[in-house]
């Protein structure tokens, strides 16, 4: 017999193993390619963990695994993905934030708020605008859809040309 080289990925199967191979195939059970691991988790919240598995699907959407089922850990995974990215200098969730008391947060809020009112363009409902080349239904639609006035509706299919899908998306920003 030859010897198999190391690092080898060999899979061997029981007699009994290969009989229900055969049996599912004769069945019109099809090969699922592509998935790497199957996870089943129980009302107790156990996990069980199949890696590299074989996986089969009936017509009526049933699926038949083949592989060995491992208890899955999760708490111990998480704990060793956690001092991995710690030894690489990455902070858990929230330790990287600057911490700021209150009134510092409340300055910093008014800021912006006065800085937004300032920088906010004056609308120009009040001024008249030619509706001569444009169809009242589409200013309508505009007006609906875009939820704004008549003056604004108008004006922006002006600019688009009478594209009524650009010019909601327009006001839409």
């Amino acid at each position: 017999m030859s010897e198999i080289p190391q690092g080898s990925n060999v899979s061997i199967f029981s007699k009994n193993e290969k009989k229900a191979k055969e049996q599912i195939l004769k069945l019109g059970l099809k090969p699922v390619p592509g998935i790497s691991r199957v996870t089943f988790k129980k009302k107790d919240n156990q996990i069980f963990a199949i890696d590299r598995p074989e996986v089969y699907k009936s017509q009526g959407g049933n699926y038949v695994v083949f592989g060995e089922a491992k208890i899955d850990d999760f708490p111990q995974r998480l704990a060793k993905a956690q001092e991995a990215a710690q030894a690489e200098g990455v902070l858990p969730a929230g330790q990287d934030a600057v911490s700021k008391d209150p009134q510092s947060i409340q300055a910093d809020m008014q800021a912006a708020a006065d800085n937004a009112g300032k920088e906010a363009p004056a609308d120009d409902d009040d001024e008249e605008v030619d509706e001569s080349d444009l169809k009242a239904d589409d200013i309508e639609i505009v007006m609906q859809q875009a939820n704004v006035t008549r003056a604004k509706a108008a004006k922006a299919l002006k600019a688009h040309n009478g594209d009524i899908v650009n010019a909601i998306m327009s006001l839409s920003d």
